[in-house]
């Protein structure tokens, strides 16, 4: 009996692994490639206007969406951008 409960544990842990493994494989493969290009920050631009002059409607959700998108590709940990630097951004086909 205590063998079969060692080798349920065992079996566990390795299910345990494998879900943690696909989870990461998941996430990095649903992190899309976008085609870029450079662009300089203008004086009294933010995230969001750059973003809603991207977007193809103003739908506030799909802004949201276009800033995650620039955040990712830019490695920006907060929105915060500044005068003259320069950004890449999602070019969407």
């Amino acid at each position: 009996m205590k063998r079969v409960k060692e080798l349920i544990k065992d079996v566990l842990f390795i299910l345990i692994i494998i879900i943690i493994f696909k989870t990461v494989v998941t996430y990095q493969l649903a992190k899309t490639e976008y085609e870029t290009y450079e662009y300089t920050v203008n004086h009294g631009e933010t995230l969001w206007n750059i973003a809603a002059d991207i977007c193809e409607d103003n739908d506030e959700l799909y802004i949201k969406n276009v800033i995650n998108d620039i955040r990712d590709i830019n490695d920006l940990e907060t929105p915060t951008i500044y005068v003259g630097q320069t950004i890449k951004l999602p070019i969407y086909n």
